[in-house]
């Protein structure tokens, strides 16, 4: 998988419009009917809460909707299979539907922590996409094909992209206000701390080797100056 190229249009294009679906349903989750029905299926009275909270929760799923067509049609170069593809999907779905059903209903008003929810999903969202920028400009260099990037946000973690997408992704649960949407960056941390992390750190030695090992002890695995 990590070091084949290949332009996978067909899996990217499936991935592309299966979020769009997706969007277009949470968009109905947070302005139509959509909560009041799903309520109605568990046996719950839901109603629709803060316009501002729905409005922002929409916007941060958009937000994501176009670092996610980005990295595919730009900066992931890779080939991407069907079960990588359903994967995906699957991440999408668990993301954006999630989040919407966490805080659609929430009635809560608009304050300081509701601020701080904006500024971390931003901060993540650069993290994430900014350091991929960066590698991606340093790859498409001739002088630099085949060699490692360790240079501008990933010289503060070696998997500062796993990072900024925890960080973004706590961002948006914590503008849910709903406890359940806590769900959501714990198991992705988790799966990049025990799946993402381990097998991609394995490529990168086999592959580079002496130059991987020294970037390693001396730069932090997933937060920057901390692990």
């Amino acid at each position: 998988m990590y070091g084949e190229i290949e332009t996978s249009i067909k899996t990217r294009s499936v991935i592309l419009l299966s979020h769009l679906i997706i969007l277009v349903t949470v968009t109905w989750i947070y302005f139509g009917s959509g909560i009041e029905i799903i309520g109605r299926l568990f046996g719950l009275t839901l109603i629709l809460g803060n316009l501002i909270r729905r409005t922002i929760l929409l916007s941060f799923g958009i937000v994501y909707f176009l670092r996610v067509i980005l990295t595919l049609f730009y900066l992931l170069k890779r080939k991407i299979d069907w079960k990588e593809t359903g994967a995906i999907i699957g991440g999408l779905i668990f993301y954006q539907l999630g989040f919407a059903l966490s805080g659609a209903a929430q009635s809560a008003l608009i304050d300081p922590i509701d601020y701080i929810a904006i500024g971390v999903f931003i901060i993540g969202s650069f993290l994430n996409t900014g350091s991929e920028i960066q590698r991606k400009l340093f790859k498409d260099r001739p002088e630099n094909k085949g060699k490692l990037y360790t240079h501008g946000l990933f010289s503060l973690a070696r998997h500062i992209n796993y990072f900024g997408d925890s960080v973004w992704i706590i961002g948006w649960a914590l503008m849910t206000r709903n406890w359940w949407g806590a769900i959501m960056p714990i198991f992705c941390t988790l799966g990049f701390l025990f799946a993402s992390i381990p097998m991609l750190s394995k490529y990168l030695e086999e592959r580079y080797k002496e130059h991987y090992r020294e970037w390693a002890s001396k730069t932090k695995k997933f937060i920057p100056f901390v692990y």
